[in-house]
């Protein structure tokens, strides 16, 4: 409350926050595990749950958390971005184009994948220390901190919008930007599973990235056309609760948002667009393993074969064998014909 009423006092804590974060730029996990004496797991982990926060301090904890705990290993991921080291192994031959025989493409960043990637290290924070144990980042309950951050997008998109009197953060903005940076952080170093992307994506556009399980899913319906609960609704003479039923859930793309939220937005749908070309290059390499694989039986075959013939001259044996003492574009030319 006092910070509220306070706007000096409430910058000069925010231009504090955004000097810790400052202090931790390119990597330096040394200052990292000294501010952990200063603001400590427990008080990260309070203020980024607590509603009644103003929106620049709520921001401001947001950053620092991300700085000290996550910044690190996120840097890392984004290194290797365009870089696909994919192990030729029996998960990744069992990577397919589509899910299914319907052809249909499934979610981005949804489903197996195997292109190697940087490990997320963590040590314990060390306040104190005459070694060199600042080489990673603090560590932080990864679980506890993805449960809490699906968790607050879900209650700000569906709680949250410009027709909301009281937002958290006091604004739109504040209530989006912190929490959709914090996702698309740990999007980015690997930590959410494929259930979660689902239902980050599920928060986005429902329309759109919908599962066609959830879809053919129906409740029992009366003669009507309305479901159990909205027969109930309807009986119970609570005609405002069955429309509402009816109404499905707006996504983040299709709300009113200020432009640094949309930009943020942009960023996270510019992640699924490279997940997706992840997995269609994991796919045409999962595909030519097979493909030259093939190849490869028929040309042994082809070469046994010919071993095996006694009655070939040595002019027309040196002809046949042409093709296995060609190089390999000149065998592929063989193969086909």
């Amino acid at each position: 409350m006092e910070l509220s009423e306070q706007e000096d006092m409430r910058k000069f804590h925010y231009h504090t926050l955004k000097l810790y974060c400052a202090l931790c730029a390119l990597g330096n996990t040394r200052v990292a595990h000294a501010l952990c004496s200063h603001v400590d797991q427990s008080q990260l982990l309070y203020t980024i749950d607590n509603q009644y926060l103003s929106g620049m301090l709520r921001e401001g904890f947001y950053n620092v958390l991300i700085s000290i705990h996550l910044e690190t290993a996120k840097e890392a991921r984004l290194m290797m971005k365009d870089e696909f080291i994919i192990p030729v192994t029996a998960e990744t031959r069992s990577i397919r184009l589509f899910s299914s025989a319907s052809k249909k493409h499934s979610p981005p960043g949804v489903g197996l994948s195997t292109s190697l990637k940087p490990r997320l290290n963590f040590t314990p924070p060390c306040f104190i220390s005459t070694k060199r144990d600042y080489l990673y980042s603090p560590q932080i309950p990864l679980d506890a901190l993805k449960e809490k951050a699906i968790s607050m997008l879900t209650e700000a998109v569906q709680g949250g919008g410009h027709h909301i009197r009281d937002p958290v953060g006091g604004g739109v903005e504040y209530q989006f930007v912190p929490i959709l940076k914090l996702i698309s952080t740990l999007l980015t170093m690997g930590v959410l599973g494929s259930e979660d992307v689902q239902k980050i994506l599920l928060l986005i556009d429902p329309n759109v990235f919908r599962d066609m399980r959830e879809e053919g899913v129906t409740g029992p319906t009366d003669k009507e056309g309305l479901t159990g609960t909205e027969g109930k609704a309807v009986e119970a003479g609570e005609e405002e609760a069955a429309k509402e039923a009816k109404q499905p859930m707006k996504g983040l793309l299709e709300k009113r948002l200020p432009e640094p939220v949309k930009r943020l937005m942009c960023e996270l749908l510019h992640y699924f667009c490279d997940c997706e070309l992840k997995h269609r290059i994991e796919a045409i390499v999962s595909f030519s393993d097979s493909f030259v694989s093939k190849l490869q039986c028929n040309q042994k075959f082809r070469y046994n074969e010919l071993m095996l013939a006694l009655n070939m001259s040595a002019a027309v044996t040196a002809k046949k064998t042409k093709e296995f003492r060609s190089p390999p574009q000149e065998q592929v030319k063989h193969s086909h014909s």
